[in-house]
């Protein structure tokens, strides 16, 4: 079992707040620099022709980007690898997620997987989608018989 020794100086206040967060270094994960799963932000649009699918994914190499499409759903996956800036250093803060991520979006309508373009820049993803024309309903005659 580790202990953590206080020792307490002029100030108790800083002190104290400088004892109760090495501990919260030491147990929690926010304060640790790991790798997790993670979803990245996403908006969709539709227009008439088309539906545009746009992906926040800052830091991360396109070459580390995986896209499935089909009719109804698109799927965007990757891994965004460790910032390393300095050695030795300890976080007081570490928001920036890292490792594995997946979104699998529902789209409002159905598209046409064949015309999917893909373009990356400034850390966005944008997708844009031809949209399969409105399916014909028939109506069926219903026939009696004897």
């Amino acid at each position: 079992m580790n202990f953590i020794k206080i020792k307490f100086e002029n100030n108790f206040e800083e002190e104290f707040q400088r004892a109760v967060d090495e501990v919260f270094h030491l147990v929690s994960p926010v304060f640790r620099q790991h790798e997790c799963i993670w979803m990245p932000h996403v908006d969709v649009y539709e227009s008439p022709d088309e539906i545009i699918v746009m992906a926040d994914l800052a830091g991360i190499n396109k070459d580390e980007l995986h896209i499935e499409l089909n009719r109804k759903r698109i799927k965007i996956a990757g891994v965004r690898k460790i910032i390393s800036v300095v050695k030795n250093v300890r976080y007081c803060l570490a928001e920036i997620p890292h490792g594995y991520f997946s979104r699998n979006i529902l789209l409002p309508s159905a598209v046409d997987a064949e015309s999917a373009m893909a373009s990356y820049a400034d850390g966005i993803l944008m997708v844009r989608i031809n949209k399969l024309p409105n399916p014909i309903t028939h109506r069926v005659h219903i026939m009696t018989t004897k």
